[in-house]
């Protein structure tokens, strides 16, 4: 028992995809992507400390949640024209 248990985790862990940046299709995509992106800004921030590198992670964050707006957009339009 412990035996088909065991297969059946491995085989839904190995269908698990990679966010998409182009095309994001939940909003799992998104909470990906700003997730990692915010975990890049403290490691650089914390390794460098300038004022510039801060003005480029400033710019960075602002270009991910612009992103992150677009995508959320996208995702909500497609689920309607599905509705419709």
């Amino acid at each position: 028992m412990a035996g088909k248990y065991h297969r059946n985790v491995v085989h839904t862990v190995m269908h698990v995809r990679l966010p998409s940046v182009r095309r994001p299709r939940t909003f799992f995509d998104v909470f990906g992507i700003v997730t990692v992106s915010i975990v890049l800004v403290a490691a650089v921030l914390t390794v460098w400390h300038g004022t510039i590198v801060r003005f480029e992670m400033i710019a960075f964050m602002i270009l991910v949640f612009s992103w992150a707006v677009w995508a959320m957009n996208q995702i909500l339009e497609r689920s309607v024209e599905r509705i419709e």
